[in-house]
């Protein structure tokens, strides 16, 4: 299909020749056919049709923060004209190099290039890069714009920050505190809490063999027998109690108290998983979102996954129900119960209230169960224009001080983190020094 300047091309040559033949002059005559085989030329020239953009495979893991280069090589073998290349990027990416819009002029042989930016990621979630979308136009503009998409969407999974336990390692006070590492036992004596049935491997005892669930199996054509896994005495456990509600979006779209929460569950999830415990957790306020309590890589895999996904609920349970709920897992194994949430959200009533029923749960011990509160600092992510908004955010922090000391008469430990001072894991080696 004609563009506007080839209508103006053929415009152009009718009225100057009809201008000749009204004059007789022959000098406008062989102007009038300057434009006519300027037209007839650009119809000869084709615009480039066929775009192949071939992505590379983006590294992994990503974790909140890092840059990640995103790259494609594009090879455009027919036509003459000039191409634009562009990939529309989510809101929550930050293009730090490059650009993610290339222009390239296409001439009569083949042009192989790489088209590449980096980008930040500052916020944790699964996004989707759309296709890549190429225009190209025809080199005299006589011929309507070719476009189009080619190549699969790359998919970024931005994972949560591990924590950096290595500053954390080694200091001897740590079992004093909430934070039982040194005092861990992986291998032990087996209980009579049953744990699942598994694969025979060599080294497992003959007494341990679960005789029906093999025949069962074997009659099923698998031979190989099935033996009964026990918990293991003196193993650890630490359950967490993350607080989901809307209420925790306190800040702005990238950085608010909810990432912040989210950060902190998974770094004591990660401290925690790291030493061989076995580690729960419970999302209340939000559809009651429930990992079953386990150990080791799988169980870390598991969480990152889950939290990298998770979204703010408009409702849910509040903090008592849920430990309601986890009540069975809490009485069985006596684990060290990690509550992440604001101090200073409109929730704190029942915050009470769950923890009064934490502290009064006594586990296979008899004792009670060690209890930490890490309260985020959520009105600090909201950027201050002035000097009142920053002291706005101290009066908020001074009027959780009665929660705090209540807390505290609970003999619940509490980690007062503000994201905006300081790392998570900073704060919780302060915490562990502190005790």
């Amino acid at each position: 299909m004609l563009t506007r300047e080839a209508s103006g091309l053929a415009g152009l040559f009718i009225s100057v020749f009809l201008l000749s033949l009204l004059l007789g002059n022959v000098i406008i005559i062989a102007m009038s056919l300057v434009p006519l085989f300027t037209l007839l030329l650009g119809m000869l020239l084709e615009p480039p049709k066929a775009v192949e953009v071939r992505p590379r495979g983006v590294k992994r893991p990503i974790w909140v923060g890092e840059v990640v280069e995103v790259a494609a090589l594009v090879t455009i073998r027919d036509g003459i004209g000039l191409v634009t290349l562009a990939q529309e990027l989510p809101p929550e990416l930050e293009l730090v190099e490059g650009s993610n819009l290339r222009v390239v002029w296409k001439g009569r042989g083949p042009v192989s290039f790489e088209f590449s930016y980096k980008v930040r990621c500052p916020k944790r979630g699964s996004y989707t890069l759309s296709p890549f979308r190429w225009e190209s136009r025809h080199a005299l503009s006589l011929l309507q714009t070719v476009s189009g998409s080619q190549g699969p969407a790359p998919e970024l999974l931005v994972r949560p920050r591990i924590l950096n336990i290595r500053r954390i390692r080694g200091i001897p006070s740590i079992a004093a505190s909430p934070f039982p590492v040194i005092d861990i036992a992986k291998i032990g004596v087996a209980t009579t809490d049953f744990r699942e049935i598994r694969s025979y491997v060599h080294g497992d005892p003959i007494k341990s063999i679960n005789w029906k669930a093999t025949a069962r199996m074997a009659r099923k054509g698998q031979s190989w027998p099935l033996v009964n896994e026990y918990e293991v005495e003196g193993k650890k456990a630490v359950w967490i109690f993350l607080d989901g509600s809307s209420s925790m979006e306190v800040g702005t779209n990238i950085t608010n108290a909810f990432e912040c929460a989210l950060e902190a569950a998974h770094g004591v999830a990660y401290f925690f998983l790291e030493r061989g415990y076995r580690v729960g957790m419970y999302i209340y306020n939000d559809g009651r979102k429930f990992f079953y309590p386990d150990a080791g890589r799988k169980q870390s895999h598991r969480i990152t996954r889950g939290l990298t996904v998770l979204k703010a609920a408009r409702e849910g349970d509040h903090l008592p129900e849920a430990v309601e709920r986890c009540k069975g897992y809490l009485l069985g194994s006596n684990p060290l119960c990690v509550i992440v949430t604001r101090l200073d959200s409109p929730d704190a009533g029942s915050l009470l209230e769950g923890t009064k029923k934490l502290s009064a749960l006594r586990g296979r011990s008899r004792k009670k169960l060690p209890l930490v509160v890490i309260s985020v600092a959520g009105y600090t992510t909201i950027p201050t224009r002035g000097e009142y908004e920053a002291h706005a955010a101290v009066l908020l922090r001074v009027q959780t001080r009665p929660l705090v000391s209540l807390l505290r008469r609970m003999r619940a430990s509490v980690l007062e983190w503000d994201p905006k001072r300081e790392s998570f894991g900073v704060a919780l080696m302060r915490q562990v020094r502190t005790r």
